[in-house]
């Protein structure tokens, strides 16, 4: 068995039974994978869009907006009851994922959703 000086001992042991080897062999490829995840140009973005649609506001826009195509944001606020300034702080969020798309139209703003937002969407 590897020393538990990287990890402890339980989680050596539950490794062991899944691959038959001495944890030692595993722990480390499993460590670099996770620093060339990390590293990647495309975890940042997966990131920040995973955080915007943990909020439960802002997943409901996004929903919203699957099935609406495009909506102001005085029809956002009336949906969710949220202060015009809140839903403007939401969708700034989604907009800075890559989630949803903004467009002025005079005094009005309007969304909708960029293109593979809808996947997973309630």
């Amino acid at each position: 068995m590897m020393s538990t000086a990287n990890i402890d001992l339980a989680l050596a042991t539950r490794l062991e039974r899944l691959t038959g080897e001495d944890a030692a062999c595993c722990v480390p490829e499993y460590q670099d994978l996770a620093r060339k995840v990390g590293a990647s140009s495309r975890f940042p973005q997966a990131l920040r869009r995973a955080r915007a649609l943990a909020d439960p506001h802002r997943l409901l826009a996004v929903a919203l907006l699957k099935r609406r195509k495009e909506l102001c944001a005085c029809e956002i606020q009336a949906a969710t009851g949220l202060t015009h300034a809140t839903v403007s702080h939401h969708m700034g969020i989604l907009v800075k994922a890559g989630i949803v798309r903004s467009r002025r139209q005079g005094k009005w703003m309007y969304y909708q959703l960029s293109g593979s937002a809808e996947v997973g969407v309630p």
